[in-house]
């Protein structure tokens, strides 16, 4: 059965890209941003690493799934060993970074939900780690994952085609 495991910079279009690939193949999708951040109180916290841990092998060990966020934190590593595929969400840096911006405007204005507060620190860290993705956490992430998992690149510029 497929597990996948959607990765890319933030504003790559990996959330968008997940869910129609869940819905064509009738899989359950999970999103990283939901094991890292706890939104079941008055307040967003962020969980521990050991609940994220707990809650990513929960998720891996199942028959089939659709997992995507840009985390490569060790908590994630369950997902990474036991995806039969990983899909590489990949628009230019440029498409990435005003999707971000346009993303960050619409949360402001309460046209768009988020599970975490939104802040101006936050959107210049997103993008500063979206222009080095390439380079500095893309490799990382890649050496994590077993040598007999199936890789494809999707570099469409427009997530919403396909």
């Amino acid at each position: 059965m497929p597990r996948i495991h959607i990765i890319g910079a933030p504003g790559s279009g990996k959330t968008t890209y997940a869910r129609k690939l869940a819905t064509s193949k009738k899989l359950p999708l999970c999103h990283l941003d939901e094991i890292y951040h706890d939104n079941s109180g008055s307040v967003s916290r962020k969980r521990s690493e050991s609940e994220r841990t707990r809650m990513a092998s929960k998720i891996a060990a199942t028959e089939k799934w659709i997992t995507e966020g840009a985390s490569f934190s060790d908590w994630v590593n369950p997902i990474l060993k036991r995806a039969t595929e990983i899909h590489i969400v990949s628009p230019s840096r440029t498409t990435c970074v005003w999707r971000q911006i346009k993303r960050y405007i619409r949360r402001k204005l309460g046209m768009e939900q988020t599970t975490y507060k939104e802040t101006l620190h936050g959107l210049l860290e997103g993008i500063k780690w979206t222009w080095n993705y390439d380079e500095d956490t893309l490799p990382i992430i890649l050496n994590k994952i077993p040598k007999h998992t199936k890789i494809y690149k999707i570099c469409k510029k427009n997530i919403k085609a396909l």
